[in-house]
């Protein structure tokens, strides 16, 4: 049995989307016995409502949630100093931000982008107000004005933090260092008794980078970063030129 690791944005899916080809593919990798992961930065009740019917599991918030039904694989909540440091910084630099819990999300920061950042949620899920205390966030997304803007915010959050750009959109999802995709795909691996040379990783993003180099074979798509391309085993075709249809018969995994 083999696992597999999925980002979702600009690897299985543009948008909601997920091609045909891909979706069949997948449907053949689980009926040949081998586990499909969503492996994303969002949190678990867009994941599942979204993509819940192409996996077996997921690893959601960049890497700090890991979980296959109501099992809990890997959990690294962030600690209420973390969310302090991380809300003062962010304010200091003027972003708007969305703390994401498993089913929620809690917005705050200058209130100019919260229209931008309910844009991107289900109805509903975006909540007001960052209490550190009170709160079991794993990760964070950033709203902000343009590029520049966005540039000073990674400045001010530092090493700290790797911010990973949503294209042209005015936000990026944030990995904490210290935890990433790369730890919880050799968490769940280790929970699920699968050796890493038993485990594939796809992505596309910077935030991906880290489960490219941790799973036994890394494959970036064609529309990946250059970065990702440099540190994967096999490049496959664009998202939507059969990029992980083409990959799973690469590997001979569908």
């Amino acid at each position: 049995m083999s696992i597999a690791f999925f980002d979702i944005d600009g690897t299985l899916a543009v948008g909601h989307d997920v091609p045909a080809s891909a979706e069949a593919a997948l449907a053949r990798m689980r009926a040949n016995g081998h586990l499909v992961f969503i492996c994303t930065g969002r949190p678990r009740a867009y994941a599942e409502r979204h993509f819940g019917k192409y996996a077996d599991g997921f690893v959601c918030n960049n890497g700090r949630l890991g979980f296959m039904g109501d099992r809990h694989l890997h959990d690294r909540a962030l600690t209420a100093d973390e969310v302090r440091w991380l809300v003062q910084t962010l304010d200091d630099a003027g972003s708007g931000y969305a703390f994401l819990e498993e089913w929620c999300g809690y917005y705050g920061g200058d209130p100019a982008y919260r229209a931008t950042a309910e844009s991107v949620w289900d109805p509903g899920m975006l909540r007001d107000g960052v209490d550190p205390d009170t709160i079991h966030a794993f990760n964070f997304d950033i709203y902000f004005a343009d590029a520049e803007h966005r540039k000073r915010i990674a400045a001010a959050l530092g090493d700290r933090c790797l911010v990973n750009p949503h294209g042209p959109h005015p936000s990026a999802d944030v990995t904490i260092v210290g935890c990433d995709k790369g730890d919880a795909v050799r968490g769940v691996a280790e929970s699920l008794g699968v050796a890493l040379d038993d485990v594939y990783a796809f992505g596309d993003g910077i935030n991906d980078l880290s489960m490219i180099r941790a799973a036994g074979h890394g494959v970036a798509m064609g529309n990946a970063v250059d970065e990702v391309k440099a540190e994967a085993e096999f490049v496959t075709t664009n998202v939507d030129d059969d990029g992980i249809a083409n990959a799973l018969t690469h590997y001979g995994l569908a």
